[in-house]
C-alpha cells in the first residue's frame, strides 16, 4: 500500500511538473539534477570515490546549461565544463593524488550519466511537440518496468544479469519490451506523424535502453552494498531510483529526434 501511495503522489507530481511553463519546468528539472547528485554522492563514498558534493551545482548548471544551449554551443559547452572540473578537482586533490583518478571518473561520469541527460529531456520540451515526446518517454519506461516486474514475478526462471540484479530475468525483460512497444504505440496517437509500428520499434529501443539504465544504477548499488539510493520515497528507494531508466533512454530518444530519424 505505501508502495502504491507513494506511486500516486509521484504520478501526480509528475503531472504537475510535465504542465509547468517551460521556465519553471527547467527549474524543477535542474533541481532535480541536483537532489539526485546528493544521493550519487552517498552512493560513490560507499565505495571509497569522494565525488564531491558541491559539484551539485556543477551538475544542474550542465543540465540547465544543456537545455537553454543552441544546439551548435552544447558540446563546446560540455567539453569547456568537463575541462573545467578536471582543473578544479586536480586542485582539491593536489595534497592526495592517489584518489584523483577515481574522484575524476565519478564526478565526469555522473555529470554524463545524470546532469547531461536530464537536460536533454529540457531541450525536448522545448520542442512544440516536446510535452507528447516526454510523454510518450515516461509512459514506455514506466510501463515497461512494470511489464518487467509483474511478467518476472509471474513466470521468470533464467537471471538476465545476476552479477548486477539477482531478481531481474530474461523473462522479465521480454515482457517489459512487449510492455514498452504497447505505450509507444498508444502515445502515437497523440503524435500524428508517427505510426503506431514505427512507435512500437521506437519503444522497443527505448525499453531496451531503459533496462541498461537500470542495470547502471544496480551496478552501482551492488558496489556501494545497497538496495537503493535513499530512503527519501517510501516503497520506492530514492531519486535515482525512479529515474535511473529515464536518463539513458531520454538521451536515446533526443538523439533519434535530432537526427530526424522519427518525426512526430
Amino acid at each position: 500500500m505505501t508502495r502504491i501511495l507513494t506511486a500516486a503522489v509521484l504520478i501526480a507530481l509528475l503531472a504537475g511538473v510535465l504542465l509547468l511553463p517551460w521556465p519553471a519546468f527547467a527549474v524543477a528539472v535542474t533541481l532535480l539534477s541536483m537532489a539526485g547528485w546528493r544521493e550519487l554522492v552517498g552512493l560513490t563514498r560507499s565505495i571509497g570515490v569522494e565525488v564531491p558534493m558541491a559539484a551539485a551545482v556543477l551538475a544542474g548548471g550542465v543540465t540547465l546549461g544543456a537545455g537553454i544551449s543552441p544546439a551548435a554551443d552544447r558540446f563546446p559547452m560540455l567539453i569547456g565544463t568537463l575541462l573545467l572540473a578536471t582543473a578544479w578537482l586536480i586542485w582539491r586533490q593536489r595534497a592526495d593524488p592517489s584518489r584523483l583518478t577515481a574522484t575524476l571518473a565519478g564526478t565526469c561520469g555522473g555529470l554524463l550519466w545524470l546532469a547531461l541527460p536530464l537536460g536533454l529531456q529540457l531541450d525536448i520540451r522545448m520542442r512544440p511537440d516536446g510535452l507528447t515526446w516526454l510523454l510518450l518517454l515516461y509512459a514506455t519506461v514506466a510501463i515497461g518496468d512494470s511489464a518487467a516486474f509483474y511478467g518476472g514475478t509471474a513466470l521468470g526462471r533464467h537471471r538476465l544479469a545476476p552479477a548486477l540484479s539477482p531478481k531481474k530475468s530474461i523473462e522479465g525483460s521480454i515482457f517489459g519490451l512487449l510492455g514498452s512497444a504497447a505505450a509507444a504505440a498508444v502515445a502515437s496517437l497523440w503524435l500524428p506523424g508517427l505510426a503506431p509500428g514505427a512507435a512500437a520499434v521506437l519503444g522497443v529501443a527505448l525499453g531496451a535502453i531503459g533496462q541498461a539504465g537500470d542495470l547502471l544504477e544496480s551496478a552501482i548499488k551492488r558496489a556501494a552494498n545497497t538496495k537503493d539510493s535513499s530512503d527519501l520515497l517510501p516503497g520506492h528507494g530514492g531519486i535515482l531510483d525512479r529515474i535511473d531508466a529515464h536518463l539513458l533512454a531520454g538521451a536515446a530518444l533526443w538523439l533519434i529526434l535530432a537526427l530526424g530519424w522519427v518525426v512526430g
